[in-house]
């Protein structure tokens, strides 16, 4: 009886479970993470049916018929296929029959391949609804691993394994054929590990000392302290299978060293551009930059372009700081910017982070060290090789593939790791680098080349505005069908209303340009100079995905100006070069991608106590007195290449000037005047008295000489202040007074002198900003008697300046740079030819005569202008009658300097009708008509 029990119990046991799986809630396939589609044999599911499935019901799931009834609508069943019968055990074992429905149930499994594009995921997830399936889930593909000889390869280097690597040196080792530059810090030229996958000669561009920076072609390192591109070099490329040491990703590649370090400095890197530049011409394929800093210029960009025509892969450190703000080279357009992982496949703590990095891979490594030494190597400085090193691998696997190939198959093919970096997802790249599905898979990559961007208000981008956003798009690898480009944004200032835009295919190298448009709406309460992040995510046929971020900087109060050797900004708050204070906001003043520029900031000025500006204080920041009136935008000019303005006023000054300014900004792109841009300010009086005794001026810092060792002079004959730099063949720059009818003022400063109005920590008091515009030629130079140049500065403008109520004036200055003297004051003389038959020609006044212009617009209805000019100082006065007779207005009554004036009447108070303005000055009389209508 005891024994009739247990057996009921075991039975019912069985049907219980039996039972409660058939009716289990739904599941969910993934594969595995590091898995891909050469990990499992394709169109292949291996589907084993719950135990108590009758065998009618296995039959009925195992046809091949179109009454299957695991009723699959993912994929086209072709075979069914029962792995496992009953057999007979080998004649060399004793006769016993394998029963293969035992409790293990192996005759339960079969497989079934199928066709259709469907990803294996949405197939097995497809049967898995099916409550008699156990389980279904791929044909797995397993691998023989290479292991070579290196002593520390099993001990000290499991994250080759990590990123696979020893799976891919079963498909390819030799690498010999690819050049790696490593630049940085030198390498040990006769490490055993190293010596012979180095090209002799390698290059130093720094020498023993920063200080001196002479260079030599011995690039090998000199103390411990510097060996950080030894340990670099090794994990690029040591000498692997050879029975010491360490392996590499690339085994042998070829190793070219270019010193951008001095011996005495252990971490500064002083001519990284330098280096790149040299490695792209002496036959580099593969350019290693493990290392960076968060200052970059379009010089930086420059190189990089340069590298990468020649056909190298740049790669580059994200950074240690643990950090989302960008580093360069990493964050430059073009190079491959690596982050580290730990060997769980997490965010190393230290590791920057960013929307521009490509890819992950670990930086927690072992690698060779100086004097044949070997040692510990941690940072983002170390996955940065193991990319290089796979780089090698891939183009000599693919060598059809040109660089930007090989970056694109490195990236694709990396392992998503986003589930365990939940806080770093698409900030971490396209996943963890694996060598293996680099070299053996063969996937598309789209990738936009150029957005177009088109609004409504010349290229600011305001708030209310809709944006029209397109792509250039490219393909890098395989062919793609049913392309689908998708754009998103998180952030709530901004709303995406086209989101998709379906491409169909695109062919390998293929470009399709102008892709969209995709319509975004710029909400109104967004704030000035706003950067909003976009998602470009990519889809199709196959189970490709794929994404990239990019930032739209919307509601600008700056515009870039790029179209000659001069690259500057124009503002919407009186600076050039840049919009906000400190060097924010705008490119500077840069020629031929040299950074000259540290400040250009606008100064109005009636007294020692109202000055308007927004530059630089003696309380450590900056007076922000000048407001937005209209944002900046573009003019269409057809006589130039660039032309834009703003309008902005005096506002916010607590002791205002009562001045409206509108700020007008033009480039032209061919020589001679391809080395300046000019700057016009027309001044407004918007008091109800007439303003005397003004000046107007900028304030700029130049900065031509990187170790700030500069002189400053002014050159009389062509009203000219210029920076150069106190030895050596720097560029030169500076500001040329282009206002021929006032007088001119310069006044040169340096907070390296005792009791210069600057040395208050390098800012200016009110009163001493009146000082530097109000002095008129302080000085003609500075600098030129101190032995090594100093840090200098300088104010140059205009004044004084008379301005009747309703009435302007304007000044204006070029900015510009040149190679020496010479090319500056040619610069300088073409400036002022352009800005005279150009810019502002104006109206030859008659030396016995005055000029009284036609109101513009006419009729008017609301505001109009009345430009007059006056051959010399004298009385003058415009009076507005009626055609009656009767005086209705007074619009000038002053004592006026010789020169061209602006009046703007606002005429929406006047009655429609017939209006005289007559003008007197002197003994003569002039008088036009002007019609108000309504």
């Amino acid at each position: 009886m005891r024994r009739l029990l247990l057996l009921i119990c075991c039975f019912l046991g069985l049907t219980v479970y039996g039972q409660s799986n058939l009716t289990s809630s739904p599941r969910t396939f993934k594969l595995p993470n590091g898995v891909g589609a050469n990990d499992f044999l394709p169109n292949t599911v291996i589907i084993k049916f719950r135990d108590g499935s009758s065998i009618n019901q296995i039959r009925a799931a195992t046809t091949t018929l179109t009454s299957n009834s695991l009723n699959i609508t993912t994929a086209d069943l072709k075979d069914v296929k029962q792995l496992f019968k009953a057999t007979v055990q080998s004649a060399n074992w004793p006769q016993q029959t394998y029963d293969p429905s035992s409790s293990i149930g192996l005759d339960r499994i079969y497989e079934f391949r199928f066709s259709g594009s469907n990803a294996i995921e949405k197939v097995i997830n497809e049967i898995l609804e099916n409550p008699i399936v156990e389980y279904a889930e791929p044909s797995y593909i397993y691998h023989t691993s290479y292991i070579p000889s290196d002593q520390f390869y099993n001990s000290s280097q499991n994250y080759l394994r990590q990123i696979k690597a020893d799976l891919a040196w079963n498909v390819i080792r030799n690498s010999s054929g690819i050049i790696i530059a490593i630049v940085d810090s030198g390498s040990d030229l006769d490490h055993e590990d190293l010596r012979p996958n180095i090209i002799l000669p390698g290059k130093d561009l720094v020498g023993a000392s920063y200080t001196t920076m002479i260079e030599d072609n011995d690039p090998d390192v000199k103390s411990d302290s510097t060996d950080h591109g030894v340990r670099v070099s090794g994990l690029a490329s040591a000498v692997s299978d050879n029975g010491i040491g360490i392996s590499s990703v690339a085994f042998n590649a070829r190793l070219l060293i270019v010193k951008a370090g001095a011996d005495n400095n252990a971490t500064a890197i002083y001519r990284g551009y330098e280096g790149i530049k040299y490695a792209a011409d002496n036959g580099a394929n593969i350019i290693n930059c493990s290392w960076g800093g968060p200052a970059g210029g379009a010089y930086g960009q420059d190189v990089i372009n340069y590298a990468i025509a020649k056909g190298c892969l740049v790669i580059a450190a994200a950074g240690n700081e643990g950090s989302i703000e960008p580093e360069y080279p990493a964050v430059y357009q073009g190079v491959m910017a690596v982050t580290s992982v730990d060997n769980l496949d997490k965010k190393s703590s230290f590791s920057n982070y960013g929307s521009h990095v490509s890819i992950s891979a670990p930086g927690e490594t072992f690698s060779t060290g100086n004097r044949n030494n070997y040692t510990i190597a941690r940072g983002t400085s170390f996955s940065v090789p193991l990319v290089s090193g796979t780089a090698a691998l891939v183009k000599t696997r693919f060598p059809n593939f040109d660089m930007s190939q090989v970056k694109e198959q490195i990236r694709v093919t990396s392992d998503n790791i986003d589930a365990g970096n939940l806080n770093f997802v698409g900030l971490i790249g396209k996943g963890r680098l694996n060598v293996f599905r680099a070299v053996t898979e063969s996937p598309p990559s789209v990738r936009h080349q150029k957005i177009t961007l088109i609004d409504k208000s010349r290229g600011s981008i305001p708030p209310g505005d809709t944006l029209r956003i397109f792509f250039d798009l490219k393909n890098f690898l395989s062919p793609v069908s049913g392309l689908v480009v998708r754009l998103s944004s998180d952030n709530p200032d901004v709303q995406v209303i086209d989101e998709q835009v379906n491409v169909s295919s695109l062919g390998t190298l293929q470009t399709q340009a102008m892709v969209g448009a995709f319509r975004v709406f710029i909400k109104p309460g967004v704030s000035d100079n706003e950067d909003v992040i976009f998602k470009l995510t990519y889809t199709a046929a196959g189970g490709y995905n794929d994404a990239e971020s990019f930032t739209i900087r919307v509601a600008l109060d700056y515009l870039n100006i790029s179209v000659n050797k001069i690259g500057t900004t124009i503002s919407s708050n009186g600076r050039i070069g840049f919009s906000g204070p400190e060097g924010t906001k705008g490119l500077g003043f840069t020629y031929m991608n040299e950074q000259l520029l540290f400040e250009a900031s606008l100064m109005i000025g009636s007294s020692p106590t109202k000055v308007s500006n927004n530059a630089r204080n003696d309380k450590g920041g900056t007076d922000e007195h000048f407001v937005k009136k209209v944002r900046v935008g573009k003019l269409e000019d057809s006589q130039s290449a660039f032309k834009a303005q703003s309008e902005f006023e005096d506002s916010a000054n607590p002791s205002r000037v009562n001045v409206g300014v509108k700020h007008t900004q033009t480039a032209f792109a061919s020589a001679p005047d391809d080395k300046y841009t000019i700057a016009e300010y027309e001044i407004r009086n918007t008091s109800t008295a007439t303003i005397s005794g003004l000046y107007a001026g900028i304030l700029t810092d130049w900065d031509v000489d990187p170790s700030s060792r500069d002189v400053t002079r002014f050159d009389p004959l062509n009203r000219l202040g210029m920076v150069f730099p106190k030895t050596g063949t720097g560029k030169f720059a500076g500001v040329k007074l282009l206002t021929s009818e006032f007088a001119p003022s310069y006044y040169p400063m340096s907070d390296q002198i005792v009791g210069d109005p600057s040395q208050s920590g390098g800012g200016l008091s009110i009163s001493e900003k009146y000082e530097s515009l109000s002095s008129g030629i302080k000085a003609t130079t500075l600098g030129e008697n101190t032995p090594n140049g100093i840090d200098v500065m300088f104010v140059s403008g205009y004044g004084p300046l008379t301005i009747p109520v309703n009435g302007s004036v304007k000044v204006a200055f070029a900015l510009l740079a040149g190679d020496n003297l010479t090319d500056l004051q040619a610069s300088a003389l073409a400036a002022q030819k352009k800005y005279n038959e150009v810019i502002q020609p104006g109206p030859v006044i008659p030396q016995d005569d005055f000029i009284l212009e036609q109101n513009s617009p006419n009729p008017t209805v609301g505001l109009t202008t009345i430009n007059f000019s006056i051959p010399e100082p004298g009385m003058t006065s415009i009076i507005l009658y009626s055609i009656t007779g009767q005086q209705v207005r007074e619009l000038v009554n002053s004592s006026l300097p010789k020169g061209n004036y602006t009046i703007n009447l606002d005429s929406s108070g006047l009655e429609a009708g017939i209006y005289v303005y007559r003008m007197k000055f002197k003994a003569k009389e002039k008088a036009l008509k002007l019609i108000v209508a309504k």
